[in-house]
């Protein structure tokens, strides 16, 4: 078989994938052997066994038609295990991009030409062969030297994690990367050892918790460590099959600067100048990792026998499910939904809220030993009504009370005391942002939220706001820079000076986006931070913050009110089905109003379809603008029509 990188990764992931990689490529062809114990019935194992139990071929055939349906359409044939991230495809040019991007940036700043290419095939390559496995990766930047070769795995995600990696103690921050030489970042933990900050010191086991971080190859900083240490792997095995080892190598990790801000230059073609910005940060930052992938080596000597063994013997457990699943990551299995079959569902244990901390069970000394929700899938516990036993928190208990007695939840008492804080006019606000890898416009840095539009209901009355009458919007009509244009007709359609509030639903996003037209944009500092000032956020309303309603009473809120906490999912929980925190989730609980009829339906399609606008054709254009129009339009109405239901919930009450 040959096995790429990539392929590598995902057979290190549990044994299950192997064997479900064997089904899925051969089909009725397949060489798996056992299903949770079970033996599957084959040719070979007819051979050996002279008396067949009674019903064992039927399960055993049931099963396996039951992993086909989740892998492949009965009646089309069409691919059931292919994930597709609409917003990952959308940039896929602009990835490409970034490693053609970085391929320069390299060869100047070593001076060295490289080995680099958009076409996969005509990068450099190393292999090796193993047990009749042929294992291989391509290498995205290459270049030898008279003393060394030196790889560069590129990243189209931003230094942050990196930047962000330190041993705070004292109030003061350590990172453990450190510049070392034209923006190289080395690891340093070993050198922080003995550190003093106030009356404390850095400790061996303080930087050991740290550096083993890097080792878990599903966390945000270990996963592209992880990623280099397989091609680390793959590499050194060749270079020792070629009787090629007198050169050392050099492992380094290439990724966006998280620092940089865009100047604004554009070539005569219109593509920006990716030059050093004001501050002579560079777009990207590299990270030398050859000592930490050198540790992995052996780790990775370890899965490589775990994946050849288990090709040799193929069988299946379904319950081994947990973090190398990566649910609902782009990284997530293929076969995740086939694993996962007996949770997906309407009141699954996955709908717990705050579910990485609601599970414990008591221990023989009578405390109680936290548990994960994959541990209790694996135990078999699939839904809400299965799960009392493991629940102490009262949003919890509370969550579970409601789905088994098909009741909502709501604290009347607390929703009424919020209403009374909204002032009017209202001024319904929600953003749409583009968030490119590669900045667009000055100022911008990698990933930057970038605004393309907003719509805004304007509720002058409790329940007078019309969906069309009382609607604003902006919507840029292209990719150039509208920001400004945004800026101005938002301070004049959001008019404060007779008070109001401006309401949104998750007011950090909002926030963020109106600090930075702010800074972008000094002349209306004043009129923004005097928006910002004014937001109010529809979802603390819902979910019962602790900020919104500790800042209402003037007081800390009394036990007795905590276990009250009307959170989305308590306010609620909708019968036979927890409501997630997204307003569309929330909207049914008030209002028939649905995205489903709409083009643009969710903010990643949004995102899709602006990003599609320079090249269409003038009617394909007008639909799509029309498109992203009604949809953000929609989602400021939502916020109308939850508030109504807010309303009509408490009329009643005293």
């Amino acid at each position: 078989m040959n096995i790429s990188k990539t392929m590598f990764k995902n057979f290190a992931r549990c044994r299950n994938f192997v064997s479900y990689y064997d089904l899925y490529i051969n089909r009725f062809l397949h060489e798996v052997k056992e299903i949770d114990g079970t033996p599957v019935i084959t040719e070979e194992l007819l051979k050996e066994m002279k008396d067949i139990p009674e019903g064992m071929f039927d399960e055993s055939q049931e099963r396996l038609n039951e992993f086909f349906k989740g892998m492949f359409d009965e009646e089309t044939g069409a691919d059931l295990t292919i994930i597709t991230n609409a917003q990952m495809e959308a940039f896929k040019l602009i990835f490409t991009e970034v490693e053609r991007l970085a391929a320069e940036y390299i060869s100047k700043l070593f001076n060295h030409e490289v080995i680099a290419s958009e076409n996969t095939y005509e990068q450099k390559k190393y292999e090796f062969e193993n047990f009749g496995h042929q294992f291989y990766c391509y290498l995205d930047i290459y270049f030898e030297d008279q003393d060394s070769i030196k790889i560069f795995e590129v990243k189209s995600t931003t230094s942050k994690k990196y930047d962000d990696f330190k041993i705070t103690l004292e109030g003061e921050e350590f990172p453990l990367f450190l510049k070392n030489r034209d923006n190289i970042y080395e690891y340093v933990g070993d050198e922080l050892i003995g550190t003093v900050a106030g009356k404390k010191v850095i400790t061996q086991k303080m930087v050991e918790k740290k550096h083993d971080a890097l080792f878990n190859k599903f966390s945000k900083v270990g996963k592209y460590i992880y990623d280099l240490a397989v091609e680390k792997y793959i590499v050194e095995n060749s270079r020792i099959n070629a009787n090629d080892e007198f050169k050392d190598v050099e492992y380094y990790l290439v990724v966006l600067n998280s620092e940089y801000h865009f100047s604004g230059r554009y070539d005569e073609n219109g593509k920006p100048i990716y030059d050093l910005d004001e501050n002579g940060n560079a777009l990207f930052k590299i990270y030398d990792l050859s000592d930490i992938v050198e540790e992995y080596f052996f780790k990775i000597d370890d899965e490589c026998n775990r994946i050849l063994e288990n090709l040799k013997y193929l069988t299946i457990n379904t319950h081994m499910l947990g973090e190398c699943c990566e649910y609902k990551k782009t990284t997530q299995c293929k076969f995740c939904n086939i694993c996962m079959k007996k949770v997906l569902r309407d009141g699954s244990i996955l709908e717990f809220m705050k579910k990485n901390y609601a599970f414990s069970e008591e221990t023989p000394d009578g405390k109680r030993d936290r548990l994960t929700v994959y541990e209790l899938i694996n135990r078999r516990y699939y839904t809400i009504d299965q799960c009392r036993d493991f629940l102490t928190k009262n949003d919890n208990i509370m969550q579970y009370e409601c789905y088994v007695n098909n009741k909502v939840y709501i604290d009347k008492e607390r929703i009424k005391l919020a209403l009374k804080e909204i002032r009017y006019p209202i001024f319904h606000l929600d953003f749409e942002s583009y968030n490119c890898p590669l900045p667009r416009f000055k100022g911008e840095r990698p990933y930057e939220q970038s605004l393309f539009q907003y719509s805004l209901h304007v509720e002058n009355r409790p329940g007078e706001c019309d969906l069309v009458a009382n609607h604003y919007e902006f919507l840029a009509k292209d990719h150039h820079d509208r920001r400004l244009e945004l800026t101005e007709q938002l301070i004049h359609d959001i008019d404060l000076k007779n008070g109001g509030c401006v309401m949104v639903y998750n007011k950090s996003f909002e926030k963020t986006r109106l600090h930075e037209l702010a800074a972008f944009f000094p002349k209306y500092k004043k009129e923004l931070d005097n928006i910002n000032e004014h937001v109010f956020d529809l979802l603390e309303v819902l979910n019962g913050s602790s900020a919104l309603y500790d800042d209402i009473l003037n007081t800390k809120l009394k036990e007795e009110q905590k276990k009250k906490e009307a959170i989305a999912e308590k306010l609620g929980v909708k019968p036979k089905k927890a409501a997630k925190k997204a307003s569309k989730k929330v909207l049914p609980l008030f209002t028939n109003l649905t995205y489903k009829n709409l083009v643009v339906k969710n903010g990643t399609e949004a995102i899709v379809t602006y990003g599609s606008l320079p090249y269409l054709t003038q009617k394909e254009y007008d639909e799509k603008y029309l498109a992203l129009r009604v949809y953000c339009r929609q989602d400021t109405w939502a916020m109308v029509e939850i508030l109504r239901g807010l309303r009509e919930a408490v009329k009643n009450e005293n």
